[in-house]
């Protein structure tokens, strides 16, 4: 509602889309977690705990893809857990105004593509 508010025409049409399921959520991570080509011994492990990962991802396709997606290059139990335990995900959202996950996925990109954020930050809004 809030996106078709500020669009200059007035016709344009809502549509309220639910959340995902968390099983439709699950397959949306693990599509972008697990690419078929890696087999690894500790993915029952992984799997384990990217089904709790996703409980956190509320039933947001696109918190569940940048995850998913951050984690897939991620081998180590270590890092998974990092990402479960992670406090951001227990931050009032008053005081984080962008979804958990995503500050997340951004506190995990290598510095150059961090400068990309911060220079594109810098260009007004509109």
């Amino acid at each position: 509602e809030n996106v078709a508010a500020v669009v200059p025409f007035h016709s344009v049409k809502v549509y309220h889309l639910n959340k995902l399921s968390n099983e439709d959520c699950w397959l949306v991570f693990a599509n972008h977690a697990f690419p078929l080509s890696r087999s690894s011994g500790n993915r029952g492990t992984l799997e384990k705990i990217g089904k709790e990962i996703v409980k956190k991802c509320n039933g947001l396709p696109l918190a569940a893809q940048s995850l998913g997606g951050m984690l897939r290059r991620k081998h180590a139990i270590r890092d998974w857990n990092n990402v479960l335990e992670s406090d951001i995900w227990e931050l009032p959202e008053s005081q984080c105004k962008i979804i958990p996950a995503l500050r997340i996925s951004y506190n995990y990109l290598p510095p150059h593509l961090k400068r990309c954020f911060v220079y594109c930050s810098l260009y007004p809004k509109d």
